[in-house]
């Protein structure tokens, strides 16, 4: 004898795992049978992923009116130059010219 049959069509529910929490499924009408709690733990994960969403969002939110507030100030707390590619340096530093090839020179340094 089965657990539970379904209200609707009176054919057996089957049980399937769903994010970790059983649920009641009937296989004719595709119903669902959720007992005391289910709901909520299977509802906990996307208040969770919103949550996360939320932070993510205000962090955005709150890099975007620092920029806007200074961006001079912005761009020294954040060094990558998106435009190049790459990290900026100082400006004043220059680079040593590398040598093209022996020079006989180089001997008598």
């Amino acid at each position: 004898m089965p657990l539970l049959l379904c209200p609707n069509c009176n054919t057996s529910m089957q049980n399937v795992a769903r994010s970790g929490v059983e649920i009641d499924i009937c296989p004719s009408c595709r119903g669902v049978w959720l007992d005391r709690g289910e709901l909520e733990k299977l509802l906990s994960g996307q208040r969770e992923e919103q949550v996360g969403q939320q932070q993510d969002r205000q962090r955005f939110e709150r890099e975007v009116s620092e920029f806007h507030r200074s961006p001079d100030e912005w761009k020294r707390k954040h060094p990558y130059d998106r435009e190049h590619g790459r990290y900026r340096y100082d400006d004043d530093y220059h680079y040593k010219k590398k040598k093209k090839g022996f020079d006989i020179f180089d001997i008598f340094d």
